[in-house]
């Protein structure tokens, strides 16, 4: 029974301590508290697993000790004891590391999204368009193109291709950020203002090249 309640709380303090770091990961991310990639990669590829395996481990000793102490820890109990922190230790890492969501889905949203927000977008759009394409536009900037919807979806970061977002017209190599072209559920090759802003203030767009602007 100790040995039990010593596993218990030794993966609730490494729970608490993932959390912690995971929603600060978190703000690096989406608010450039420390470096973007950096916080990336110790969210992504880290402390998602690891606070999901102290979750497991915490939850399941300490729902085995309940059932104990109730005297309802019998053989059927331990099968769906098992089953139901097995199922949902392998589902959760299934998700995080091997789920893909449907790409058209995505696309539709993508789509949605930027008829919401064209309004916006378009004198951004106008006026970029009406400069020479090959001016510079600051020191991230060496020259500026023109992408339109299909081209721009090449631009996905799958297959060692590069992660471009669109974000008020312009078109940003978010590479760094969007790993194998994913960040969170959004796809890199897409216009992503309104999305950007739901998480961001606009001065963290200016971490990122533009290497073009965006029409659709």
């Amino acid at each position: 029974m100790k040995y039990w309640i010593k596993i218990d709380r030794f993966a609730a303090w490494v729970l608490l301590v993932g959390m912690t770091l995971y929603f600060i990961s978190g703000y690096g991310m989406a608010k450039g508290i420390f470096d973007a990639s950096l916080a990336t990669k110790i969210h992504l590829d880290y402390l998602s697993i690891i606070v999901i395996i102290a979750f497991v481990i915490h939850a399941g000793t300490a729902t085995r000790l309940a059932l104990m102490r109730w005297q309802y820890w019998n053989l059927g109990t331990k099968l769906i004891w098992g089953a139901f922190f097995l199922l949902f230790l392998t589902g959760f890492l299934f998700i995080d590391k091997f789920y893909t969501p449907n790409k058209t889905v995505s696309e539709n949203d993508d789509s949605t999204q930027l008829s919401s927000d064209s309004s916006n977008n378009q004198s951004d759009t106008s006026t970029s368009s009406a400069q020479p394409s090959s001016s510079a536009t600051g020191s991230t900037t060496t020259t500026e193109k023109t992408f339109n919807k299909a081209e721009f979806a090449k631009y996905n970061g799958e297959n060692g291709s590069p992660a471009y977002v669109a974000v008020d017209g312009k078109v940003d190599d978010m590479t760094s950020v969007f790993i194998q072209g994913r960040h969170f559920s959004h796809h890199a090759g897409s216009e992503l203002t309104s999305s950007f802003y739901s998480y961001h203030i606009k001065s963290q767009i200016s971490k990122y090249p533009i290497v073009g602007v965006y029409t659709s």
